[in-house]
């Protein structure tokens, strides 16, 4: 029986959308300006729980247009400026008299954000209270699936315990690798033309963060002019993917095409794929089904890993998926794609994730740059040995085995990572 390629249509059109600002941060502001449209009246408090991992991304990253930090501006922007219409641009344009507003909610403790320990799975819970009455928003598993709106006084019908997103039933685990490849080779051309969007987004975000002073793109191009670096696909998938990546996390007003739910995901995916078609002289439409290639297998991953963990996603997933997108554009076969899939998790997988912060650019230059070597050299026949390690001969297994080890198995890893970066923090201060 053929399966329905409309599901990965739909998939790919709600799980690739705009985003502004690191989307954990985001992800607190669309709950509380939830809640904020279910009662009116001047706040009382506002009570934000939060998973480990959330929390951990969200505790460094710039927010859009201003200079303050961490989860309990973003959710006191959320109270008074944003919109939940606009989706992960939901606070995007704050004018000064909001940014007022919002430092004056977080100085008076009025919002207060708090870790829920017990939690392996993405979720956000706002508890607000006003004048006009009270309210509770509950978003579970991806950033904008708000399941629970009510006025705080039900029971909670949403428990995050005992939740292990890799063991999840998710669709897109229904098909494989061939499946993929199959639906990027035939969805038509006019179907999928969007995500050129994708492309000038990121584009515009990988301009501005090569005018930071200090920034890595100013320094990669030093490399290159001092002879160090060669002007390559593997140089110029680094110099795009970093440079965006550290714009947008230093609190660019620019918005980045988002990839399952990250806004870093997708410069890597985008910007990855766009600068190896850039360098063979690629066509149009070539690029085109190599980004669906790239972000159905980035997905893919991410229903096994979870929305968020202790490994970095831009280069166990993201990664993964430009470096299929990547020898989808060399005419690689279906083989040569899972090689240089194998390769990359025999390689790059077990990079931590610590959180959300400018260095991030840093690990999106080494995925973006190992997902065009990792492809380069499968289309040569080098390949780590199967049974090295983590790995396996099919597609499904060696994506199982590495969400695995991600989700339940670094779970601990995560706690560690999280006081270790809370120690440093109390040092700072």
């Amino acid at each position: 029986m053929a399966k329905d390629y409309s599901v990965l249509s739909d998939i790919l059109k709600r799980e690739i959308i705009p985003a502004t600002g690191c989307t954990e941060p985001v992800a607190v502001a669309y709950s509380t300006a939830t809640a904020r449209k279910k009662v009116s009246g001047e706040v009382i408090k506002a009570e934000v729980y939060v998973d480990p991992g959330l929390y951990k991304n969200g505790m460094r990253v710039g927010i859009p247009g201003i200079k303050e930090r961490g989860l309990e501006m973003a959710g006191a922007l959320g109270l008074v400026a944003g919109n939940p219409e606009k989706a992960l641009q939901v606070i995007e344009d704050i004018t000064p008299e909001q940014h007022r507003k919002a430092k004056e909610l977080v100085t008076a403790g009025k919002i207060k954000v708090f870790v829920k320990e017990d939690c392996s799975r993405l979720y956000v819970e706002t508890l607000l209270q006003t004048e006009g009455g009270t309210a509770r928003v509950i978003t579970i598993d991806r950033h904008l699936n708000v399941l629970v709106v009510d006025n705080g006084k039900n029971p909670l019908s949403c428990s995050p315990q005992n939740a292990s997103p890799g063991k999840s039933n998710s669709v897109i685990q229904n098909y494989s690798l061939e499946d993929f490849i199959d639906f990027s080779n035939t969805v038509p051309i006019e179907d999928i033309s969007y995500l050129e969007q994708g492309i000038a987004m990121n584009l515009a975000l990988s301009k501005e963060g090569l005018d930071l002073p200090k920034g890595i793109g100013k320094g990669m191009q030093q490399l290159l002019d001092d002879g160090l670096m060669s002007d390559n696909m593997i140089y110029y998938a680094k110099l795009l993917c970093s440079s965006a990546s550290e714009a947008r996390m230093s609190g660019s007003r620019l918005s980045a095409m988002s990839s399952a739910g990250s806004g870093n995901h997708g410069i890597t995916v985008f910007l990855t794929v766009f600068a190896a078609a850039e360098k063979i002289n690629a066509p149009r439409e070539k690029l085109i089904r190599a980004l669906v290639l790239s972000n159905l297998i980035t997905f893919y991953i991410k229903s096994y890993t979870g929305t968020l963990s202790a490994m970095c996603g831009c280069g166990v997933a993201a990664g993964i998926g430009a470096c299929a997108g990547v020898t989808y554009l060399l005419d690689g076969s279906s083989q040569d794609i899972l090689n240089a899939m194998i390769n990359m998790v025999g390689s790059i997988s077990g990079m931590i994730c610590d959180g959300g912060k400018e260095g991030c650019a840093y690990k999106l230059s080494l995925s973006a740059g190992w997902a065009v070597e990792t492809s380069l050299l499968a289309m040569r026949g080098a390949t780590i040995n199967t049974t090295d390690g983590i790995l396996a001969s099919s597609f499904r297994d060696v994506i199982r085995n590495m969400g695995h080890v991600c989700n339940p198995g670094m779970i601990e890893t995560n706690k560690a990572i999280i006081d270790a970066m809370s120690n440093s923090l109390d040092m700072v201060q």
